[in-house]
């Protein structure tokens, strides 16, 4: 009657779990992850492999995960020095239409008197 209890207890069913489960470290070497061809041309581009033919048709999730990660840090700095040169650029046109004497508001004014002419009362 007790043992029943005791087996029943969330302590006593963790370690069992713990106990006949796999370790970390064995599961580490498992090569189980087909990469596709979109992840494979991850794993040249992150530096693990020379080219698409070297990569084999098995590797491990950490490696994948690892390579993902790369190329998520790769592909949001490429996006952050794109967004400074896009302001770069923003900044440089408004300066030359500037001296131009273009403004948003003489733009405005202009597309509202263009729309008043075209309406007829």
């Amino acid at each position: 009657m007790f043992l029943p209890q005791l087996l029943n207890t969330t302590l006593v069913n963790t370690m069992i779990k713990r106990l006949f489960s796999q370790s970390q470290p064995l599961r580490q070497g498992v090569n189980n992850h087909s990469p596709n061809n979109m992840e494979k041309r991850f794993l040249v581009w992150s530096g693990k492999y020379k080219n698409i033919e070297e990569v084999p048709n098995f590797v491990s999730p950490e490696v994948m995960e690892r390579c993902r990660n790369k190329v998520r840090i790769r592909l949001a700095n490429i996006m952050m020095l794109l967004t400074v040169i896009g302001c770069g650029v923003m900044v440089y046109s408004g300066k030359e239409a500037a001296k131009r004497g273009e403004t948003v508001t003489k733009q405005n004014l202009d597309w509202h008197k263009n729309l008043c002419d075209g309406m007829e009362f």
